[in-house]
């Protein structure tokens, strides 16, 4: 079993990678076993993966999105996606889509496939965030994402048109369209001369920078960070810097914060009278 990692396959996978004989030996061996039709557990592999298998589905939705790298807001469940006959016969709970169940495929959901079962797990918000994050990693292009969708509700095709593949992160797609709902006017990921690339741009002036979790230990990130803030200040810009915890767990502290700034004007005008704006 030194080739044949730890986890949960279809039969046909098992079978044209190490044969009948091959498998009949593991079961005989005890080192792997029939978790139900169609499917065997190796070795000892991840709970998630063998809970979901039982239940007689896949992993799908937002479960798989993550396996994939996409960005999702914080979500603790597991998200399984079962096939037409596990949604007649079994209890679930299992994830939907907007058209006729799929077959399985594998043990985690392709993104196109998770994608379209997010779409009704996550609300407007989160479905948005987690397609910046996949047109941002490329895993997909616009026009990709608007092809699974032709069938979906009205609805599910505006929020694409709200999607931005300029977003880096989910903080700051979450920020982007905060802001946007409330009618302000953000620039993400703008350019600015000696200073760099912004997170979001408000007005001529405004800087909003999110810091991510995976830097918060990071010495020379923090370091970097409080440099970009000085430089951008004695250009003129006004700058704000917010955590990950700001946006996703303290909004409500943190949005009075930017709409202060901006009833102040400082997105309007530079703090310095030679600055020179965009």
């Amino acid at each position: 079993m030194d080739h044949l990692p730890s986890g949960v396959y279809q039969y046909h996978e098992l079978v044209k990678t190490i044969g009948r004989t091959g498998l009949d030996r593991l079961v005989r061996d005890k080192q792997a076993r029939a978790v139900r039709r169609g499917w065997y557990a190796v070795g000892d592999p991840p709970a998630a993966d063998l809970a979901a298998v039982q239940r007689g589905g896949v992993i799908g939705c937002v479960s798989a999105l993550r396996r994939h790298g996409v960005w999702t807001p914080e979500d603790h469940r597991s998200h399984v996606r079962g096939n037409s006959s596990a949604l007649r016969v079994r209890k679930g709970p299992f994830c939907r889509q907007f058209r006729r169940p799929e077959p399985e495929y594998g043990l985690i959901d392709e993104v196109p496939i998770a994608l379209r079962h997010a779409a009704r797990c996550l609300d407007d918000e989160g479905f948005v965030v987690v397609c910046d994050s996949i047109l941002n990693k490329r895993l997909m292009d616009r026009e990709q994402i608007e092809y699974q969708f032709r069938d979906a509700p009205h609805r599910i095709r505006q929020l694409i048109d709200r999607c931005d593949e300029r977003a880096e992160s989910g903080p700051e797609s979450m920020t982007r369209l905060r802001l946007q709902n409330q009618h302000i006017g953000v620039r993400p990921q703008v350019q600015i001369d000696g200073v760099g690339r912004v997170d979001l741009l408000i007005g001529r002036w405004l800087i909003i920078e999110i810091d991510s979790w995976e830097f918060h230990g990071d010495r020379a990130h923090f370091q970097s960070d409080r440099t970009r803030d000085v430089d951008a200040h004695d250009r003129g810009f006004y700058p704000l810097r917010f955590t990950y915890e700001d946006i996703v767990h303290r909004w409500r502290e943190t949005n009075p914060k930017i709409l202060r700034a901006i009833r102040c004007g400082v997105h309007l005008r530079p703090h310095r009278p030679d600055a020179i704006p965009l």
